[in-house]
Order: C-alpha cells, then structure tokens, then sequence
C-alpha cells in the first residue's frame, strides 16, 4: 500500500509541477483566484506533512506564495511526504488540531488520501477559470501521465 501511495504521489508532484511552471509561463494572465488556489495547494500539502511528523508549519492554508518559489515548494512538500511513506505505518492514527484549532484524530491513509484528492480538486478549479480567461489548460489526467 506504501508503494501505492508512493506512485500517486509522484503522479501528484509531477502535475503539480507541470501546473506551476504552466502558471509561471501565463504569469501576466493570472488572476487573484488562481494564485491563491495555486498557493492553498502547496501550502494545506505543507501544513499536512507538518501534522504528519509533528513539527509547526510555516503558512497557513490561504497565504498567497510567489508564483517563482512554487516548483521549489512542491519539491519540498513531496520530498518530505515521500520521507514520512518511507517510515510511517499507514494504520496508524495522528492527532492534531485544525486551523480552527479544534483537537482531532484521522488515520495515515485517510490522510494520505486526502491531500491528493485536494490537489486534483484544486487543479480543476484552476482549469475552470483558465478556461474562461480562454488560456491553455495543462494536460494532466493520471492515464495521460502512465
């Protein structure tokens, strides 16, 4: 299952990767929405591997990011979340507070699941609005990338 999670993982970074240097391509059409949506990808994958291995994280989940440091971060986010696969036991429960500061206890795999579901959310909303500035969208479907 670690390697399951692995795989899709790097399908994560590789798309989120393609999607940042997409947007820094478009950069003087990028509005407001996509930049933030951008950033809440990296920074909520950020704030996921600090509630993972325990240690504070460095934005909050609405920061606005330089558009130039997001390969960088991304590279960060997967690196250590391909760390933490690396030794955690995907059955295993975590405690952590949410931004709203409410105590809460998930399981890794949940986790897990969530944060690559959360980019691909995020990533269609950021075609959906590319598509209505009618700029070029990325393609970015898993079965492309295989």
């Amino acid at each position: 299952m670690k390697d399951f999670f692995l795989d899709k993982f790097e399908f994560d970074f590789y798309t989120n990767k393609l999607w940042s240097n997409h947007l820094l391509e478009q950069e003087e059409f990028i509005t407001p929405f996509i930049l933030k949506s951008a950033s809440h990808i990296i920074n909520v994958h950020h704030i996921w591997n600090s509630r993972l291995i325990g240690t504070k994280p460095e934005s909050n989940i609405w920061d606005e990011l330089p558009l130039d440091f997001f390969v960088k971060l991304h590279q960060n986010n997967f690196d250590e979340t391909r760390s933490f696969l690396e030794q955690c036991e995907l059955d295993e429960k975590i405690n952590y507070h949410d931004s709203e500061g409410v105590k809460l206890s998930k399981f890794v795999v949940d986790v897990l699941y969530h944060l690559l579901n959360h980019s691909n959310y995020h990533r269609a909303q950021i075609a959906l609005e590319l598509r209505k500035l009618s700029l070029p969208v990325p393609v970015s479907n898993f079965i492309t990338y295989r």
